[in-house]
């Protein structure tokens, strides 16, 4: 129970709308000292006794209607009793006022306090307004004293004298006011500007943590995988260089032949490790210049570098229409293509008429090109391994399994993502993969 009574006695807060909020603040703490003034002022102010009715008339409605507002601000009405409050705290004073147009009554400079609230909770342009209306009021209260219509005033200062010192006090604290609030927004805005700097310098900061991370950890697998895969080579190397000196000196020289071919099948597959491992590492470092290139052109391109394994599998090819063009390194790009029809191309199994599929996909506003076959397929559970360095998932297939790494760190430095989407053995294989378009025509949709 304490605690909801002491959560309705704090400002609310509005997350996600911060002026929202320093209002609401703000009203709340005015309320409070009007309700706590107001029944101070009841309770311990001296007053003639036919004066107390009066009095309680005014305090507990006035008093009322604070808590009232401040229910009101819990809720989320900010704006709208923002401008009630101001409203009630000029037709308090005015119903002062008009039991005496005395000019000594001190509802008189209460309308200075309209004023500085019109401010503070509302707007310059609102004090202004405020501040007019005060003025004006004012005049008539003072013009109806003089007219009889109010009880005069038993004061000896002159009404013009009176109402000119009056509108003096409200023109020059509206001048002030508004400066002073001008002078604090402009403080917010520099402080909020700084704020949002200092969160996106830490965004940027955790973004870069991030990708060190990531890099870190990829660094490590590269290190394990590397040293694992270019040990074989070595040791089929070491091992076979030891037959040599046994198949010399018995003099068997079909076994000296056979042993140095292993030898130099072996050497041949670390030289092409290491070549595309350099390939590899020069990704994302070494790009020639970014520029437009028809996708089309580059699906050519790399048909044309395939030709042969696509002649000899007697694969079809059939390629979207309209295809968009694109941005980035031209010849990393066919490498791209390249690597995915070759791949599509290596793994037909016993599919009788194999073919590949090659097109733009959209889906809900995102478009990425993809490449299609209905070759072996890939398992669910290994969608990710297969973009892994040298994770080869038939080890006895031609290659060393750095196509796909390869792939993916083009597509990835391109500002893209590449993904594998297969339902398994034997129900073939898409590769899907963003790139930076820069003409759009018309979509290819994916074949059922």
């Amino acid at each position: 129970m304490f605690t909801r009574i002491r959560q309705w006695l704090l400002p609310p807060d509005f997350e996600g709308e911060e002026d929202k909020t320093r209002i609401a603040a703000l009203l709340n703490t005015i309320l409070w000292i009007f309700i706590l003034a107001a029944s101070l002022y009841g309770i311990l102010s001296p007053i003639e006794p036919e004066m107390r009715s009066r009095r309680l008339f005014i305090i507990v409605p006035f008093v009322l209607a604070m808590l009232l507002m401040k229910q009101l601000v819990n809720w989320g009405y900010v704006r709208f009793t923002g401008n009630f409050v101001v409203f009630f705290l000029w037709l308090t004073l005015t119903g002062a006022m008009l039991f005496g147009a005395d000019y000594n009554n001190p509802a008189f400079m209460g309308y200075l306090v309209v004023v500085v609230c019109a401010g503070l909770i509302l707007s310059p342009r609102a004090t202004l307004a405020w501040s007019i209306f005060s003025i004006l009021t004012n005049a008539v209260i003072i013009g109806l004293g003089q007219r009889g219509i109010l009880p005069q005033s038993i004061s000896v200062t002159p009404p013009l004298a009176f109402l000119a010192a009056q509108t003096m006090y409200i023109v020059t604290s509206t001048f002030l006011l508004i400066q002073t609030l001008r002078k604090i927004d402009e403080s917010r805005a520099k402080a909020q500007q700084e704020l949002n700097e200092r969160r996106r310098a830490e965004a940027d900061r955790e973004e870069v943590i991030k990708e060190l991370e990531s890099k870190n950890a990829e660094l490590e697998r590269f290190t394990y995988t590397v040293s694992h895969d270019l040990k074989s080579p070595l040791i089929t190397i070491g091992g076979f260089v030891g037959l040599l000196e046994e198949d010399a000196r018995s003099g068997n020289t079909d076994k000296f032949k056979k042993d140095v071919e292993r030898i130099r099948e072996a050497k041949d597959k670390m030289h092409r490790l290491l070549d595309e491992l350099l390939e590899l590492s020069r990704i994302g470092r070494l790009m020639n210049p970014p520029s437009n290139i028809a996708f089309a052109q580059i699906v050519d391109e790399a048909l044309a570098l395939t030709r042969g394994r696509l002649m000899a599998g007697n694969v079809q090819v059939d390629i979207g229409k309209n295809l968009p063009a694109v941005k980035g390194d031209h010849s990393r790009l066919v490498e791209v293509v390249q690597n995915l029809i070759d791949n599509a191309a290596k793994f037909t199994g016993d599919q009788p008429t194999p073919r590949i599929q090659i097109g733009l996909f959209e889906n809900q506003g995102e478009k990425a090109f993809f490449v299609s076959d209905n070759g072996l397929g890939i398992d669910p559970a290994f969608h990710e391994r297969v973009f892994g360095l040298f994770d080869k998932l038939d080890p006895k297939s031609e290659g060393t399994g750095v196509g796909l790494a390869l792939v993916k760190r083009i597509v990835e430095t391109h500002g893209g993502r590449i993904w594998v989407e297969s339902a398994g053995k034997g129900k073939g294989s898409t590769f899907y993969f963003t790139l930076p378009i820069v003409e759009y025509q018309s979509a290819a949709r994916v074949p059922a």
